[in-house]
């Protein structure tokens, strides 16, 4: 048993973080056997490559401004662990951690010992999210899938509502080296008489999701993106107009606004299925707060420092198209980029050399993390350079900054979460 946060963090690090055995056999029987708490909650379920945080975010926010308690489930933290689990923007307490790992840690060694197989570190938290949400009584929590949907831990929800950001190349090893496979696996998520939200447009993989919720039981809802009207950045994010309203979010980008359609469109829906009015003021008030850390984050406005957690090819994409807006300002962008080693980050780093003025390849300290130099290595030399202390990189830039030129920090979530903490420490962000 735990009396400290650390230890209980110290016993989970005991346990792999996913299984290479793609079955929900354990999670299931742990749920059992604390009496079925994900089945008493009203949940909202969200998957895809990119973007699912983002969704969160926003449907948070949209149910907050409704007079609603909710909870999320994220992952991976960039402040701390507690972030993974919270209530109305309020991150889950040490000693509640601390009680919630003690109420399933007599579970987890029951259902290790009977099925003789390790709990992942990924069951056993969303395990005492369910618990916690639940003792907590909160109105609504919205899940989002750690990796995959089919096998994951959160899908035994049965929510109100699916929804699916879009299919990239991401985490192919487990997921499969094409994006109907990894779409097969988002798809996963749909059960019967559940509708199934989603802003992909992939034909293909569109073929996908139609061929599964027929067989399951599910009805496809495609969004339609050209419910988003006008729209344009601002001086704190974007602004665009949906159903007559003039509406704004506090994050920068246009692919942020297909995140806000889901977010609006499963919104509308779990209100309509739940029988509620929904007014103006909720939608305007709740996105106008949906701040969101590590994406496309303005951190700093003097020096002008933007961090975003891009760690896919996919992503990239997305960030580079979003940092054309700042050239077209007259901005010169200096780029700081940590990857993992598992990435396949040649492609990712052509893209940032395309808008960078200069290139800074660096690391940090985390097993899977990859050298500076091995970054370094994949590119054709052309402005970049390396240096593996991301802290020495940080002071220079930041200190020798001009005025028409912005720092752009990205890669690895693990890698912002380092960043944003350095940043404060020395009272930037």
């Amino acid at each position: 048993m735990f009396t400290t946060k650390e230890e209980f963090l110290e016993w989970l690090a005991n346990h792999s973080k996913f299984s290479m055995k793609l079955h929900l056999t354990r999670i299931k029987r742990a749920c059992e056997l604390l009496g079925n708490p994900e089945l008493k909650l009203k949940t909202l379920h969200i998957a895809g490559t990119n973007g699912k945080g983002s969704t969160v975010n926003y449907l948070n926010h949209l149910l907050m401004a409704s007079g609603f308690r909710v909870g999320i489930y994220i992952s991976p933290y960039i402040i701390c662990f507690n972030e993974r689990i919270q209530i109305n923007n309020e991150y889950i307490s040490d000693a509640d951690l601390v009680l919630y790992a003690n109420k399933i840690y007599e579970i987890v060694n029951q259902v290790e010992q009977e099925l003789n197989d390790d709990m992942t570190e990924f069951e056993i938290v969303t395990l005492l999210s369910y618990l916690y949400f639940y003792e907590k009584q909160v109105d609504y929590v919205i899940y989002e899938v750690g990796l995959g949907g089919r096998y994951d831990a959160t899908n035994l929800i049965i929510p109100i509502a699916g929804g699916i950001t879009n299919i990239s190349y991401d985490h192919m090893n487990v997921l499969g080296d094409t994006l109907e496979k990894i779409g097969y696996e988002k798809i996963g998520i749909a059960k019967p008489n559940i509708p199934i939200f989603t802003t992909e447009t992939n034909e293909s993989v569109l073929k996908v999701f139609q061929d599964y919720c027929a067989k399951v039981g599910s009805k496809l809802i495609i969004c339609n993106h050209k419910e988003i009207i006008n729209p344009e950045y601002s001086d704190e994010g974007m602004k665009f107009t949906y159903k007559n309203l003039k509406l704004s979010i506090p994050m920068l980008g246009y692919h942020q606004l297909k995140n806000v359609l889901l977010a609006l469109k499963m919104y509308e829906y779990a209100m309509n299925h739940d029988k509620i009015i929904i007014k103006d003021e909720y939608i305007y008030n709740g996105l106008k707060n949906a701040k969101w850390i590590g994406r496309l984050e303005v951190i700093c406005k003097k020096p002008l420092i933007i961090i975003d957690g891009s760690h896919n090819i996919d992503g990239v994409k997305t960030l580079v198209e979003a940092m054309k807006h700042f050239l077209t300002e007259g901005y010169k962008i200096n780029t700081v980029f940590a990857a993992l080693k598992d990435k396949d980050t040649k492609p990712m780093l052509e893209l940032l050399q395309s808008i960078s003025t200069e290139l800074i390849l660096t690391s940090f300290n985390f097993y899977r993390a990859n050298t500076a130099k091995n970054l370094y290595e994949q590119t054709n030399k052309e402005n970049v350079s390396y240096d593996e202390d991301y802290e020495h990189v940080l002071k220079a830039k930041i200190n020798s900054i001009k005025d028409d030129e912005l720092l752009l920090v990205t890669g690895s979530l693990y890698f912002i979460s380092n960043v944003i903490s350095f940043l404060k420490s020395i009272d930037i962000a």
